[in-house]
């Protein structure tokens, strides 16, 4: 079984992966220099996603989700109503990943606010596989914004910011929430399940796929 700690490492681990893609944004920064942390960084977190403890947790997490019935217009009305309480608890599971109330907020507002799904991941396979392929989108997309005018280039460049949280705290709940009462891991499910399909969604274009390779 995973322990605490073992969850915590995953998050500091998309924590320094964020830090990585930031890193893409660095003007004093030589490009090839960023791409290799990325990809270091990125292979870390894949580590511990394979990790079969963390593995093993996180799909029964989903299993006991999808069994609960618990709907995307049901957790958007718990956070409509009550918002706060919610926030109070996913800081607190996600506490490693130092992402802020704002982040968390930044999040749910896009949850709020576009189309999601009951079961939005049904594996630890398929968030192994989200996490890569978005990983690897980001790391095209960064660099590929720099020959854009000012106005182009800062619109992209909030996408793949919000890209890059809606991955890093899609994974983080799912991971984070592991350790929690059903009745809030099942929020949690479809809160992470649906950033991570949001994302891919608007950086990759397509679901993920359960071919994963971490070396």
């Amino acid at each position: 079984m995973a322990s605490g700690s073992e969850i915590d490492q995953l998050l500091r681990a998309l924590k320094d992966w964020q830090k990585a893609v930031n890193q893409l944004t660095k003007k004093k920064v030589p490009l090839p220099a960023a791409e290799a942390q990325l990809a270091q960084a990125q292979q870390a977190v894949l580590a511990h996603l394979a990790d079969e403890a963390i593995a093993d947790k996180i799909d029964k997490l989903i299993y006991q989700a999808i069994a609960d019935c618990q709907s995307a217009e049901a957790v958007r009305e718990t956070l409509i109503k009550d918002g706060a309480s919610l926030i109070t608890i996913e800081l607190k599971t996600v506490h490693p990943l130092s992402v802020s109330q704002h982040e968390l907020e930044q999040l749910i507002e896009r949850f709020l606010t576009t189309p999601d799904h009951d079961q939005p991941l049904i594996s630890s396979d398929e968030v192994q596989s989200a996490f890569q392929q978005l990983s690897a989108a980001i790391a095209q997309a960064y660099p590929a914004t720099q020959p854009l005018s000012r106005k182009p280039k800062k619109r992209r460049r909030r996408d793949l910011a919000m890209g890059t949280l809606q991955t890093a705290l899609g994974v983080g709940l799912l991971a984070g929430n592991t350790q929690m009462e059903p009745t809030v891991a099942g929020a949690s499910y479809i809160l992470g399940g649906n950033a991570l399909l949001a994302a891919l969604a608007n950086l990759v274009g397509r679901l993920p796929t359960t071919q994963v390779s971490v070396d």
